[in-house]
């Protein structure tokens, strides 16, 4: 834990969250760089709240603003009447509505999709969900689930504080988050790695938690849940949610990997047991179909750098196996890594994550707003982490 009692360190953490707010807000818009209305508002309000918070070194003045100050970033930006730039929430929104009135959502001809009659190939977590938002307003609700997952995302990063004992390490860290314009976007385009990613948070966090309180099983099982709901939301959170179990093996044994890997499992399998039941060869077709829902090549990967460079680029079929391969070889060695500290874990499978990423056709930049919250925790991990390097027995 890192000791705190100085004063000015306080203070470099509280003007240094607002000054990396405050560039993102300067950030936000391109082009003709003039600000919106509610980022003109809130870089005023900047150098007033700075100057209390040195008068007062109220730190709460700071999370506040910031957490406040992001929800409102997302809360107008949030598209009219539901709209987006992803059919994937519209997609899943179609999924609920189908699987409400009895149907398969994985033998459906969706018409929400661009263009129609695409699959929906993200497990029932993801359904799931979001169907408290279908249930209040539809399509609306939905999307503005992905609003309230960005919410949780900062109060997650906010909360890892109690663990780590510093703000300094922190506040810039949700200053970051909050005020990243990229993220901003996609917690309101349509996509769901906003989601995903808060709740692969909610599963670190969670875990680290209960490391320190000495890691009963029946806890670990509760980490594993919410690392499972993660990873029954959209298969690319699978290296994240699985390798703290490698990490627990290593320093805990039995004992505390596999109450952890039974959570984790079981949800996703307890959630896929009924659409198993009444057609097993179709859920696991639209599953894999995620791999190669794509036929063009897009966005930040290898293929993309390939194509501007005039040089070679394999066709879908070889470049999937391509990828799946990379990644399963990644995922087998990293499980097999020494790990004494689960943040390494955690960066291992950010990494393995990644090397997925790159090396598909297709990879839009919205796969990165399920990485950027992970990313922003694995330093507190380290810090967070029992000081013996063991799970206490």
């Amino acid at each position: 834990m890192i000791d705190e009692d100085r004063t000015d360190t306080l203070t470099i953490a509280g003007l240094l969250a607002l000054t990396i707010f405050g560039l993102l807000l300067l950030s936000g818009r391109s082009g003709d760089l003039l600000p919106s209305q509610a980022r003109l508002s809130l870089l005023l309000v900047v150098p007033f709240l700075g100057v209390a918070f040195c008068c007062t070194r109220r730190i709460s003045l700071v999370v506040a603003y910031i957490l406040l100050g992001g929800l409102l970033l997302r809360l107008v930006d949030f598209p009219p009447g539901g709209a987006g730039g992803s059919d994937v929430l519209a997609a899943i929104n179609e999924g609920i509505g189908v699987t409400l009135g009895g149907g398969n959502p994985y033998d459906h001809v969706y018409q929400a999709t661009r263009p129609a009659g695409q699959p929906m190939p993200y497990p029932p977590g993801a359904l799931l969900v979001h169907l408290p938002g279908y249930l209040w307003s539809g399509l609306h609700g939905v999307q503005m689930t992905e609003v309230a997952f960005a919410g949780v995302a900062m109060l997650l990063l906010t909360a890892f504080g109690s663990l780590v004992g510093s703000w300094l390490l922190v506040l810039p860290a949700v200053a970051l988050y909050a005020g990243l314009p990229n993220l901003i976007n996609l917690s309101v385009d349509g996509s769901s790695d906003t989601g995903t990613g808060a709740l692969l948070l909610a599963g670190l966090l969670a875990l680290a938690w209960v490391l320190r309180r000495g890691a009963a099983p029946w806890e670990l099982f509760a980490a594993g849940l919410l690392a499972g709901l993660a990873l029954a939301s959209k298969q690319s959170a699978l290296p994240i949610a699985v390798l703290p179990a490698a990490y627990l093996w290593r320093t805990g044994g039995t004992r505390a990997w596999m109450p952890y890997l039974a959570g984790a499992l079981g949800l996703l399998g307890v959630l896929s047991l009924p659409f198993l039941i009444v057609g097993a060869g179709t859920y696991v077709h639209q599953l894999l179909s995620f791999a190669g829902n794509h036929v063009d090549v897009y966005g930040w990967n290898v293929w993309t750098f390939a194509q501007g460079m005039g040089w070679p680029v394999l066709d879908v079929g070889p470049a999937v196996l391509l990828t799946v391969s990379l990644a399963g070889v990644g995922l087998i060695v990293a499980l097999a890594l020494p790990y004494r500290q689960l943040g390494t874990a955690v960066l291992a499978g950010v990494g393995v994550t990644l090397l997925a990423f790159f090396a598909a056709r297709w990879t839009t930049y919205a796969y990165f707003a399920m990485l950027a919250p992970v990313a922003l925790a694995v330093p507190m991990l380290f810090v967070s982490q029992p000081r013996s390097d063991e799970v206490p027995a």
